[in-house]
């Protein structure tokens, strides 16, 4: 190694003991791709309170594996904070450091990943009424500014990948430092090979940290995952999820309101006029406490 890429390392931040942080916006509302093919179509929500609209760059909008850089740059700066040190928006790290202890492992297709990664991260397009540091933007922007790539070389004389440099959209860092508006999450969510699981586990945590359970409507829901699938092809996926049961951290269960059945007993309607897809509830609740009484098993199947 020369004395230069020496003292690149120097100035490099990693994570070995501290926490994952996430920002809590991008936890609530659908940012992200949940699949691996190139998402051409524009995500956009609105909820009446809340807009955003993404569009994407030439490789599609950066989906939810790409999210794992902001993660770990979120959670180095919020680590300089709590430890007193100054932050900034271009953060210095190990590529190396990035892909280990993201599970990625570190061959040379993980650097490939990484780079098309940043390539996303770049290239989409993100405009949203979502306040960061009491500012409300009206101009789109990327994730990040901009990304740069420190090769070294080895001792048989190959280059590779070593340090990254990365500037943060103005946006997401004065949510972390103005308004820490961040939450710890599970390690465990970057071994979720499954886009629409690890988005599931993001609703989870933040809609659980200070309640029981967090119940919403399907529908509700698959706007909520900013997902393609219709009804019909969104359910039997989350079923699936539902039986498996791994989760970091929650269990999910899915049940038709009983509220409603119990309305529609009273007025004589048969069980196909009420058990639909809009009367689906789907709930979220932490391991360690009991499930909520409104979520009954899911008897019967509800149309598509």
């Amino acid at each position: 190694m020369s004395v230069a890429e020496k003292q690149v390392d120097l100035f490099l931040d990693s994570l070995v003991n501290a926490p994952f942080k996430d920002d809590r916006a991008l936890m609530e509302f659908p940012f992200f791709s949940l699949q691996k093919a190139p998402r051409m179509r524009p995500l956009v929500y609105d909820d009446g309170r809340v807009r955003i609209e993404v569009r994407p760059g030439s490789r599609g909008i950066a989906t939810i594996w790409d999210k794992d850089v902001l993660i770990y740059v979120a959670s180095i700066i919020n680590d300089r904070l709590e430890r007193g040190l100054p932050v900034d928006r271009t953060v210095r790290f190990s590529a190396h450091n990035f892909l280990k202890v993201t599970g990625r492992g570190t061959g040379k297709r993980a650097y490939e990943l990484f780079l098309d990664a940043l390539y996303r991260l770049r290239s989409t397009t993100i405009v949203t009424t979502i306040e960061a540091g009491e500012v409300r933007e009206r101009r789109g922007f990327g994730w990040i500014e901009t990304f740069r790539i420190l090769e070294r070389t080895t001792r048989n004389g190959k280059r590779v990948m070593g340090a990254c440099e990365i500037t943060l959209n103005d946006w997401m860092f004065r949510a972390i430092v103005k308004d820490r508006r961040v939450l710890t999450i599970n390690q465990a969510y970057f071994h979720i090979s499954m886009g629409l699981k690890r988005r599931l586990y993001e609703l989870a945590r933040k809609h659980c940290g200070h309640q029981d359970c967090w119940v919403i409507s399907l529908p509700k829901l698959i706007e909520k995952c900013g997902s393609v699938l219709e009804p019909r092809f969104f359910k039997p996926q989350l079923k699936r999820i539902v039986e498996d049961d791994d989760l970091p951290d929650y269990h999910i269960a899915m049940s038709f309101d009983p509220r409603d059945r119990e309305d529609a007993e009273k007025n004589g309607f048969e069980s196909r006029r009420w058990s639909t897809n809009e009367r689906i509830l789907v709930g979220f609740w932490p391991r360690h406490r009991r499930p909520p009484e409104i979520l009954a098993p899911l008897e019967d199947e509800a149309p598509a």
